[in-house]
C-alpha cells in the first residue's frame, strides 16, 4: 500500500499569531485605561469647574431678585439654578455677623447692631460660592475668596448706608437637577440709625464720634479689600477669628456748642500741620474768678494742662493762659472780649503770644513745621510764639495715640469757677481722619427663603 503523502507536523506560526493578538488587546487596554484615568480627572475637573460657572451666574441673578424682594420692590422673586450634583444652603444662624459701635473719646460706646447676616451657599467639590449681606463670594480649594458682586455697603466720602439684608430661615437641598429659589420679604424693615426714640442720641449728622465696624466672614479679606476701595481706610483684618475692622471719624460741630466737660476730640488729624480750626469758650457770669484747668488724657492727667485764668480784675487786661505738656510750658497773657458779666476767648486768636517757661529745655518740638523745629528754653531762646501754633503743636501730639478728652481738672483743689457753666458754649473744630462720616443710615431687611 502506497503511504500517504499528507505529513503531521507542530505549526509554531498559528501560536505566535494568536500571542500577537493576545498582547495587541492588552496593550489597547491598558492604554484605554491609561488614557481614561489620567483624563478622568480633567474631565471631572472640567465638569465640576462648569457647574459651579453656571451657579455662579444663577446666584448674580439671585442676589438681584433677592435685594428686590427684601427692599419691597416685589412680594417675591424666582431664581433657578442648576444642581449638577452640588448642594444648595440657606443659613439664618451662619458663622457671619456684623458688630457695629458707636463710640466717644470718653471711652463710652454704645453697640447699635450685633446681627449674623445669614448666608446661602452653593457647594459642588472643593468650590463655595456664597450669598452674603447682599453680595456674593467664591472660594475656590487654595487661594483667598473673591467676591463676585458687591455687597450693599455705600460710602460717598460722607454718607454711609447700610441696608443690611438677613437671611431669615435655614434649608438645604441638593442632588441632580433645577433646584427653584424662591425670595419674600420678612418681618417689617426696622431702622437702626438714626433712632430718634433712642436715649443715646442716634441721631445725624453724627458729631465728634467714632463708627466701627466689626465683621466676620469666611470671607472676610474680599470685605477689607472691598471697603478699603470704597472709603479709603486702613482696615485691620485678624486671620485666626477672620474678622475685619473699620473705623470712620464725624467731624466736630461748627458752631457754638453747650459747654459740658469732657471735651472729645475724635479721629483728630494729625497729620495735618494745622487740624485745629476754632477753639473758643463763650463763659457767662464770668467774675474776677475766672479759673478753668483742663487735663488730658485723664481727668488727674499731668501729660497735658490747659488753663485760663482772670488776670487783673473786671478790665479788659484778659487772661492768662498756661499751656503745659509733660516738661514744657507756656505762658500768654491774652486779652479777652468782656462785656458785661461774659467773655468770649479765643486761643487760636493770632494776636495772642506765649514764651516758654519751663526750666527744662524743650524736646518735642524739633521735628515740627518750621521755623518752629528748634528747641526752647527758658534760659536761651523762650519765643514768642503765636499761642495757636503751641496748642495745634500738642494737640496733634495728643492725638497720635487716637482719639482723646480734655477733662475739668478734678486734683484737689478743682480750680473750675469765676463763671456759669450753664449757658456757657464752645467751639472745638478740627479735621479728623479719613474715612470721614457725617451721615449714617442702617435698616435691616428680612427675607424669606425657600427651595423647590
Amino acid at each position: 500500500m502506497k503511504k500517504s503523502n499528507i505529513k503531521s507536523f507542530k505549526s509554531e506560526e498559528a501560536v505566535s499569531e494568536t500571542v500577537g493578538y493576545s498582547l495587541l488587546l492588552a496593550i489597547l487596554v491598558v492604554s484605554v485605561t491609561f488614557t481614561v484615568a489620567i483624563s478622568y480627572p480633567e474631565l471631572s475637573d472640567t465638569k465640576e469647574a462648569s457647574y459651579n460657572e453656571i451657579a455662579s451666574q444663577a446666584l448674580s441673578v439671585f442676589a438681584s431678585k433677592n435685594s428686590m424682594a427684601a427692599f419691597g420692590v416685589s412680594p417675591s422673586q424666582l431664581t433657578r439654578i442648576e444642581l449638577g450634583g452640588g448642594t444648595l444652603t440657606a443659613r439664618k444662624e451662619s458663622d457671619n455677623w456684623m458688630k457695629i459701635n458707636v463710640t466717644n473719646s470718653t471711652g463710652y460706646s454704645v453697640i447699635i447692631l450685633n446681627q449674623s447676616l445669614g448666608s446661602v451657599d452653593y457647594t459642588f467639590g472643593d468650590t463655595t460660592i456664597s450669598y452674603e449681606g447682599g453680595g456674593l463670594f467664591r472660594k475656590y480649594p487654595s487661594g483667598d475668596a473673591v467676591m463676585v458682586s458687591p455687597p450693599q455697603f455705600h460710602y460717598n466720602g460722607e454718607t454711609l448706608t447700610l441696608p443690611l439684608i438677613i437671611v431669615n430661615n435655614s434649608l438645604s437641598t441638593g442632588g441632580k437637577g433645577v433646584a427653584n429659589i424662591y425670595s419674600k420679604p420678612g418681618s417689617l424693615p426696622i431702622t437702626v440709625y438714626p433712632n430718634l426714640t433712642s436715649d443715646e442720641k442716634l441721631v445725624n449728622p453724627l458729631s465728634g464720634k467714632q463708627i466701627k465696624i466689626r465683621l466676620k466672614s469666611d470671607y472676610y479679606k474680599a470685605w477689607s479689600k472691598y471697603i478699603e476701595e470704597r472709603t479709603e481706610a486702613n482696615t485691620l483684618t485678624n486671620d485666626l477669628t477672620k474678622e475685619v475692622v473699620v473705623s470712620l471719624n464725624s467731624k466736630p460741630a461748627e458752631q457754638l456748642t453747650n459747654l459740658v466737660m469732657p471735651l472729645e476730640i475724635m479721629g483728630m488729624d494729625d497729620t495735618n500741620s494745622t487740624p485745629v480750626k476754632q477753639f473758643v469758650f463763650n463763659l457767662k457770669n464770668v467774675d474776677m474768678n475766672l479759673n478753668m484747668i483742663m487735663r488730658a488724657p485723664e481727668p488727674d492727667s499731668d501729660d497735658f494742662i490747659l488753663q485760663i485764668q482772670k488776670r487783673g480784675g473786671m478790665g479788659t487786661s484778659g487772661v492768662d493762659i498756661t499751656v503745659t505738656y509733660m516738661d514744657e510750658s507756656w505762658k500768654s497773657e491774652t486779652e479777652a472780649l468782656i462785656w458785661g458779666s461774659n467773655a468770649t476767648i479765643d486761643l487760636l486768636n493770632v494776636s495772642s503770644m506765649a514764651n516758654y517757661t519751663s526750666s527744662t529745655p524743650s524736646t518735642t518740638w524739633l521735628n515740627e513745621t518750621p521755623p518752629f523745629n528748634r528747641t526752647y528754653d527758658n534760659g536761651g531762646y523762650r519765643g514768642p510764639v503765636n499761642l495757636s501754633v503751641i496748642l495745634q503743636h500738642y494737640m496733634k501730639i495728643l492725638s497720635k495715640d487716637g482719639s482723646f478728652s480734655l477733662y475739668k481738672g478734678e486734683k484737689s483743689p478743682v480750680h473750675w469757677g469765676g463763671f456759669v457753666d450753664t449757658g456757657s458754649s464752645y467751639i472745638l473744630d478740627y479735621t479728623v481722619k479719613p474715612p470721614r462720616i457725617t451721615y449714617l443710615h442702617i435698616v435691616e431687611h428680612d427675607v424669606d427663603i425657600g427651595f423647590s
